[in-house]
């Protein structure tokens, strides 16, 4: 596996560098252009900067999608099959390696967020240090906020970012199996499609067998119950105030099935374009 690993990160490094460092320039140059606090060029600079750092974990797993397309099921795809390694152990390596980038993605987000926000202060007059500010946001969270459900929150936003991969890979694995493979890469963006639209009616089902949520109590946050049916019923209001929760498990559950089919897919069903 140590292998394997090192050799998805010796071939996708400079693929991955080259996004990382364009989206860090965009996030410098945003920084600059809102410190200088010039008309229009200083908001441009703001959305910049907050789109760039937003995007820089989505946009290294996509493109660490297309790189699995690419090496796994076209052309090169025949050398990689053709490994005497199982097909399911090469897939893991994809998912590991997916899931360090996205918590490096991540990592580094925070590190540039703390650049972004000294341009971001500048403009908007406030304290330039970064450490100052997240001090002061670690603060105001943790005042409403108990550690176990602080702790849970941080848990469940990094399952989020991690089973994006999952999924991805899913539908290429799913898409290019006989005979949705004659498609190309249609195939992988018909099941991305049926996916997403899985998740939704998943995570729907979700809110009516775990009907609880997130919401201010007491100037604490905690647990309370939710209805979908009367937020229907009141035209959506309800849901300004409550978070609702029952969709994670439903989600996680649906890439649970997507990790297990596509580790199937390489054992089992593997079709190359």
């Amino acid at each position: 596996m140590i292998t394997l690993l090192k050799h998805e990160a010796l071939r996708t490094r400079g693929m991955l560098g080259i996004g990382a460092g364009l989206l860090a320039l965009l996030v410098l140059l945003g920084t600059v252009l809102s410190a200088t606090r010039w008309p229009i060029l200083a908001p441009l600079g703001i959305v910049f900067g907050a789109v760039a750092l937003g995007v820089l974990a989505p946009v290294l797993q996509l493109l660490l999608t297309a790189d699995y397309y690419r090496s796994s099921y076209s052309r090169t795809g025949y050398f990689t099959h053709a490994l005497p390694i199982r097909g399911g152990k090469i897939y893991a390596a994809k998912v590991i390696w997916a899931s360090i980038v996205t918590i490096a993605a991540l990592a580094v987000s925070l590190l540039l967020a703390g650049i972004y926000w000294v341009g971001l202060a500048t403009f908007l007059g406030a304290d330039r240090n970064p450490f100052t500010a997240a001090a002061g946001l670690w603060d105001s969270i943790t005042a409403v906020t108990s550690t176990g459900l602080l702790i849970s929150g941080a848990v469940f936003i990094l399952a989020m970012y991690l089973v994006w991969p999952v999924q991805y890979f899913f539908a290429v694995s799913r898409g290019s199996e006989m005979p949705l493979n004659r498609w190309g890469v249609g195939g992988p963006v018909l099941i991305f499609v049926i996916l997403y639209v899985a998740s939704q009616l998943a995570g729907m089902i979700g809110l009516f067998v775990l009907p609880f949520g997130l919401a201010m109590q007491d100037g604490s946050l905690g647990f309370v119950p939710y209805s979908l049916l009367d937020d229907l019923r009141l035209g959506g209001g309800g849901a300004e105030e409550i978070m609702p929760l029952g969709f994670l498990p439903a989600l996680l559950l649906l890439s649970v099935y997507c990790l297990w089919r596509t580790v199937r897919s390489w054992n089992r069903k593997v079709s190359l374009v």
